[in-house]
């Protein structure tokens, strides 16, 4: 719930709308003068002011000025008299929200307060949105693994999402499919109309992560010049999905244990506490029991997360997930990229045979860049697929006996490579185009041509790869009539 300063020299009017906005379930302060409700706001930081113009010390614009240089997303509402209206419509041109009558009626005020909390709440939703942190579930980016190992992960999932607040420690593979299974539990749960924020705690520094899940106040460290929302407010309602939580440091390991157990928490640099009803999905593939020995996680947190854990099996051990995915994302990239494709019976043999150790993350790669390099109306055969066939399920190879009565698997392999499949795959297709526009002198509608791929599908791959784009004319150029 937000709070609220009201700043009023009648303390009886004061002490009736501080008690009928704490019913509310509203934090409410009070201050009867202007240097006094800016000293409390310096200190707490409200989300809304409730500001009377006419106060003994200053008027209400000079108050209304320092206060969003203080705080810049600080909402205020102008309690001014009838008399006043011209004065109040002035405040509001200088950054006020609203402004409400006196004598006013209850009902109205909170009206009022109520329409400021929701523009404070549709703000968060847009910033959310604007870092793309956001991202609402549609049939078209989703898609249910029909194996009877994920078919057991779903039930469990589906039962967790029954309930409200129950933590979720989803343990598995990189690339395994941990934050698809933790938007499952959001969407088929009560809480699927929130947000579901996603965060992934080894990709930010240690010194911001705080910062990021917390959010801070004015002047908490250096450059920290106004007020910042942490995930852990724009979740509010929703669920908040700590992907890689193993990697979180200790101190904010800390925090988010307090969070759990009392549904509070503060902002980096804040003295008061701030409530949050959100739900924890956790996920990691690292081993925590070891992480806890070592001293590196909270075997506390670590009870307090893993109430329901799921524990997600590699793609390698699920091949009737294979083909069903390799499917759905070849028709999302043909539908991106304006193609029509389709896997030869041979390239989809190859992807069985695959050990694909890089899981669904990988099998996605694969077919992107399949989908990129095959010519339109082709079918995508094992070479488009680019796989190292010496990956193959070590189970596999290790069970079968060679022609001279050997056991594969038995000798030891130097695995240690200068450079990932990744990065050589793309080292040879960014070659592959430069040779391209080299032979074409730069003409990207002729270099796609002779590639066999649609312009704008080089130019994709171009930017992906970071090769300059240069504009140019989308035909191509008309030869010169001769002067003979």
């Amino acid at each position: 719930m937000y709070s609220i300063l009201v700043v009023d020299d009648d303390p009886l009017l004061v002490e009736f709308i501080q008690e009928s906005l704490e019913l509310e379930g509203y934090d409410v302060e009070t201050a009867s003068d202007g240097a006094s409700a800016l000293e409390v706001a310096r200190k707490s930081f409200p989300d809304i002011v409730l500001l009377d113009y006419h106060l003994p010390d200053m008027n209400g614009v000079e108050i209304l000025k320092k206060l969003r240089e203080q705080d810049s997303g600080v909402q205020v509402l102008i309690l001014t008299g009838r008399n006043d209206v011209k004065t109040a419509f002035e405040a509001m041109r200088c950054g006020a929200a609203d402004y409400v009558l006196k004598p006013f009626d209850l009902e109205s005020l909170k009206l009022s307060i109520a329409k400021v909390a929701e523009k404070i709440s549709l703000r968060n939703q847009i910033r959310i949105l604007s870092k793309e942190t956001l991202r609402r579930y549609t049939e078209s980016e989703f898609i249910l693994c029909p194996s009877p190992k994920m078919t057991k992960v779903y039930e469990l999932a589906a039962q967790v999402a029954q309930t409200n607040d129950t933590t979720v420690l989803i343990l598995g593979e990189s690339g395994a499919g941990k934050e698809h299974i933790a938007k499952f539990i959001h969407h088929s749960s009560a809480r699927h109309t929130k947000p579901f924020v996603e965060i992934n705690c080894a990709a930010i520094p240690e010194n911001l992560l705080e910062a990021e899940l917390f959010g801070y106040e004015p002047g908490a460290f250096t450059d920290a010049r106004s007020k910042k929302i942490g995930l852990f407010e724009y979740a509010d309602g929703g669920t908040l999905f700590l992907d890689e939580i193993g990697d979180m440091p200790l101190a904010t390991q800390a925090k988010v244990l307090k969070l759990i157990e009392t549904k509070t928490f503060r902002r980096v640099g804040g003295l008061r506490d701030m409530k949050s009803d959100v739900r924890i999905v956790a996920a990691t593939n690292h081993d925590l029991a070891r992480l806890i020995e070592e001293g590196k996680f909270r075997e506390d947190l670590y009870y307090r997360l893993q109430v329901v854990p799921i524990e997600l099996p590699p793609l390698r051990e699920r091949p009737e997930d294979i083909l069903q995915l390799a499917d759905f994302f070849l028709k999302n990239f043909c539908q991106t990229m304006r193609k029509r494709l389709e896997f030869s019976e041979e390239a989809l043999q190859a992807m069985l045979n695959y050990s694909w150790k890089g899981n669904v993350r990988e099998l996605k790669n694969v077919i992107e860049r399949a989908t990129i390099i095959t010519p339109n109306g082709e079918r995508i055969e094992p070479h488009h697929l680019s796989l190292d066939m010496r990956r193959k399920s070590t189970t596999a190879s290790s069970a079968q006996p060679s022609s001279q009565g050997e056991i594969k698997g038995e000798h030891t392999l130097d695995t240690t490579l200068p450079f990932s499949l990744r990065e050589y795959l793309d080292n040879i297709e960014r070659k592959y185009i430069l040779d391209a526009l080299q032979k074409t002198e730069g003409n990207q509608l002729r270099a796609a041509k002779l590639l066999g791929i649609e312009r704008h599908v080089l130019r994709y791959q171009m930017k992906k790869l970071g090769i300059a784009i240069k504009d140019e004319p989308t035909q191509e150029p008309t030869p010169k009539e001769s002067n003979g």
